[in-house]
């Protein structure tokens, strides 16, 4: 856990942290200004957190979620819109946990998100897929990475900030201790944000992953930090699956040590499975955690992609959540359940 070193200012920033204004400067650094350009209200629902918007002025549910490398609608939400949607046979599927699906794309002229509005854009369309009832749209990567996002489930508000002057500045003015974590550092435009973790003092990468109800931890992991299936104290932890109509039969199991950043929290229960698919994850560059909804709305985080970092507190305990999430009927367009590490 870090302390700040300027102490009242600080203090004081934190006090005026819900009228924070494009230009103010903060933390006691004079040429840091960290600008508000966005705040979004959301709903967590079945542990989703979702947004209204619109698309060429008609409403629309929207799921966060920064494990999407980009914006993506529903075919059944292009179909209701009245979009012109285009197949694109030649450039193949999208692939998640649940299997593969069908990828198009449809012109937009209008896309609305609280105050953020973009005009004439073209967006990827994808067959149906298990994203939550009425969600039609999937706001991804495309648009978190063009800012810092500051994730306070418990307050139920997704902010995006521009910050200025900011490069050696901690960002967690809402609080006077915090944690950080290094973030990888992207190979062109951001597409996921990826973070250094361990388990029982084995490293590896974890994506934070907003759109996965539950975290959720690769097989070959569990295995490498000492938890095995047959072990004792072991159970099942029933089906998972994201994209696609595949489920992966997982199990839950405890690990004495889970450490990110300045952050350690002993015995912690984690679901893990075989979400590979078949396909290597080492050769494929796919990350083995997914720290989903259950984590992120323990913590208050500022992703600072300006500064390759998170900025976290906790704000509850357990870290993660192992209970199921309810099954959906079919005529609500599948489950609800975690998307499984290795998907994005």
């Amino acid at each position: 856990m870090r302390m700040r070193v300027w102490g009242r200012r600080a203090a004081m920033l934190a006090a005026l942290a819900g009228t924070i204004a494009p230009g103010l400067a903060w933390g006691g650094v004079a040429d840091c200004h960290l600008n508000k350009i966005s705040e979004l209200a959301l709903k967590l629902e079945r542990n989703q957190p979702i947004v209204e918007g619109s698309i060429n002025g008609k409403a629309v549910r929207a799921l966060l979620d920064t494990g999407s490398y980009r914006t993506m609608l529903t075919s059944t939400g292009a179909a209701r819109l009245g979009l012109d949607v285009t197949k694109h046979y030649e450039a193949g599927k999208v692939a998640g946990v649940g299997g593969e699906v069908h990828i198009g794309s449809a012109p937009v002229d209008k896309l609305t998100i609280g105050s953020w509005q973009v005009n004439d854009l073209r967006l990827q369309v994808i067959d149906n897929s298990n994203v939550g009832p009425g969600v039609e749209l999937i706001l991804g990567q495309d648009i978190f990475s063009q800012a810092d996002v500051e994730l306070d489930f418990a307050h139920s508000i997704v902010r995006f900030f521009q910050p200025q002057g900011c490069d050696d500045v901690p960002l967690a003015y809402w609080a006077q201790s915090y944690a950080e974590a290094l973030m990888k550092p992207p190979q062109g435009r951001r597409t996921a944000n990826i973070v250094h973790v361990a388990l029982n003092g084995y490293e590896f990468w974890a994506t934070l992953d907003t759109g996965a109800s539950h975290s959720s931890l690769q097989q070959r992991i569990a295995h490498r930090a000492g938890v095995h299936e047959d072990d004792a104290g072991v159970t099942p932890g029933g089906g998972s699956h994201g994209i696609g109509k595949d489920t992966i039969n997982t199990w839950i199991g405890t690990f004495e040590t889970f450490t990110i950043g300045d952050e350690t929290v002993r015995n912690v229960k984690i679901r893990f499975g075989d979400y590979s698919r078949g396909w290597d994850p080492e050769k494929a560059g796919a990350t083995d955690m997914l720290l989903g909804a259950d984590f992120i709305k323990t913590h208050h985080i500022y992703i600072a992609n300006s500064q390759n970092k998170l900025y976290f507190t906790n704000v509850g305990r357990p870290i993660f959540s192992v209970e199921p999430v309810a099954a959906r009927t079919e005529s609500e367009g599948g489950k609800s359940e975690d998307k499984g590490a290795g998907s994005n």
